[in-house]
């Protein structure tokens, strides 16, 4: 059986495509791994200088107050999340996970679902684009539930010492 020239001239392409494709994908994969390996580890230091500063700050408050304790039970918390963050295999982790999820797809879902929530809401209170609140705005009695934005105060009249006058124009003495 004779090759045709071109017959192998295909067959030596697709081998290099082949060839290629594998080494692109072995690439991405090696990037992807040193990408997490780099997230994990930042992760750890993270967790583990916030178990440092909170066991400086439970030395800061009385010994055996609750204040302490409470700060030692952080410290120790994050301790172990510094621990197993150093200690698990990312690989090993998302295929908990995906088992996990396989068992109990309803639970996992309403547990993704609670916790995007919590992110967004947490995402939302740190924006510091968000303007903060003024203190009239927290007032439930400021008029938004009538539309009357703000009473502002006039001068004194000879009527009486100062009046209100609302901005919408209506006006009380």
């Amino acid at each position: 059986m004779t090759d045709f020239p071109e017959e192998t001239k295909k067959s030596e392409f697709r081998d290099r495509i082949d060839q290629a494709t594998d080494d692109a994908a072995q690439k991405v994969r090696d990037e992807a791994e040193a990408a997490t390996d780099a997230v994990t580890a930042r992760a750890e230091y993270e967790a583990a200088t916030a178990a440092n500063a909170a066991d400086a700050a439970s030395r800061q408050f009385e010994p055996g107050s609750l204040q302490a304790q409470a700060a030692d039970h952080v410290a120790n918390s994050l301790q172990q999340v510094a621990g197993a963050l150093r200690d698990t295999d990312l690989n090993e982790a998302a295929g908990k996970v995906s088992h996990f999820a396989r068992e109990n797809p309803v639970l996992f879902l309403g547990g993704a679902a609670l916790l995007g929530f919590a992110a967004a809401r947490f995402l939302k209170a740190s924006d510091p684009a968000t303007p903060a609140r003024r203190a009239d705005d927290a007032d439930p009695w400021t008029g938004h539930v009538t539309g009357i934005q703000r009473a502002a105060t006039v001068p004194a009249s000879p009527a009486g010492p100062t009046a209100t006058a609302y901005t919408n124009g209506r006006s009380t003495a």
